[in-house]
C-alpha cells in the first residue's frame, strides 16, 4: 500500500490511536483516500511506521464518525456516502444546529461565548490561500462551539458526528470572499443572539444562516462518489448549512 498516504511515516506524536485516526481522517476528507478504497490494517501499520493496534483502534474510531465501513469478516473501507445520505445529513444539521443554538442562548457561559468568539475569529483570520478543507474545519468548528455551549451531551455527540460527515463535502467547496462574508456576518449574527440570552433570536439566526447559505451550496456540491446511481443523483438538500 505504498503511496496510501500523502505523508510517509506518523510522526512521533502521531503514533497513538487517535494520532493515526487524524492522519486517516485527513487523507479521507481532502480525497486522497477514496470511496470503498480498502483500508488494511498490517499495510497501514507498515506505511506509518506504528503496530497494528493503534490502527485497529482508530478506524473503529472512525467508524463511529461514520468515515470508515468495517465489513464482517473482511476489511475496513472507505464509506461511501450517497446523495441520499447527503441529502439526509443537512436535514438533520438543521433540526440539531437550530436546536444547538436555541439551547446555548439559555445556557450558554463566558467561557462558553469565549469559545464560540475563538471560533469565529479563527474563521476572520484565514488568509485567502487556505485550502477549501482548512475553511471547511474552521466553518465546523463555530458550529461545534455552538452545539457545546447547549451543554447538552447528546446533542453535542450527535452534532459531532454529523459535522465530520459534512467534512467530507464541505471540504470539497472553497467559499469566495463574497460567500465567506455572508457567513461570518451570519455566524455573528448567531453568536450575538447566544450572547443576549434570546433564544428565539439565536434559532431564527441560525435557521437563516442554513437557508442563506441553501443555493450556494448545492450549485458547488460534487458528487463524492462517481458510482451513484442515477436514481440517487440530484437530491441535494434544501437547507445546506455553511
Amino acid at each position: 500500500m505504498a503511496g496510501l498516504f500523502s505523508i510517509s511515516g506518523a510522526p512521533l506524536s502521531s503514533r497513538t490511536s487517535a494520532g493515526v485516526a487524524d492522519i486517516i481522517r485527513r487523507e479521507i476528507l481532502v480525497g486522497t483516500l477514496k470511496p470503498e478504497q480498502p483500508l488494511l490494517e498490517r499495510e497501514i501499520a507498515s506505511e506509518l511506521g506504528v503496530s497494528r493496534t493503534p490502527v485497529r483502534e482508530a478506524l473503529f474510531a472512525l467508524q463511529g464518525e461514520g468515515l470508515v465501513e468495517l465489513v464482517p469478516r473482511r476489511n475496513a473501507r472507505v464509506r461511501k456516502i450517497t446523495d441520499v445520505e447527503i441529502s439526509q445529513i443537512y436535514a438533520l444539521r438543521h433540526v440539531l444546529e437550530v436546536h444547538a443554538a436555541s439551547s446555548a442562548a439559555e445556557y450558554a457561559t463566558p467561557q462558553d461565548f469565549l469559545a464560540i468568539e475563538t471560533a469565529l475569529m479563527r474563521q476572520k483570520n484565514l488568509p485567502r490561500t487556505c485550502s477549501a478543507l482548512e475553511q471547511a474545519e474552521a466553518d465546523l468548528a463555530f458550529h461545534a462551539a455552538v452545539a457545546a455551549a447547549s451543554h447538552s451531551q447528546i446533542v453535542l455527540t450527535v452534532v459531532t458526528q454529523v459535522l465530520a460527515l459534512t467534512a467530507t463535502l464541505r471540504g470539497r467547496i472553497k467559499y469566495d470572499a463574497s460567500q465567506m462574508r455572508r457567513v461570518l456576518a451570519q455566524h455573528g449574527a448567531v453568536l450575538t443572539a447566544i450572547k443576549n440570552h434570546d433564544p428565539d433570536r439565536a434559532r431564527a439566526e441560525m435557521s437563516d444562516h442554513i437557508d442563506a447559505s441553501t443555493c450556494y451550496a448545492k450549485t458547488r456540491l460534487p458528487s463524492l462518489n462517481d458510482e451513484n446511481s442515477s436514481e440517487n443523483r440530484n437530491i441535494l438538500p434544501q437547507s445546506v448549512p455553511g
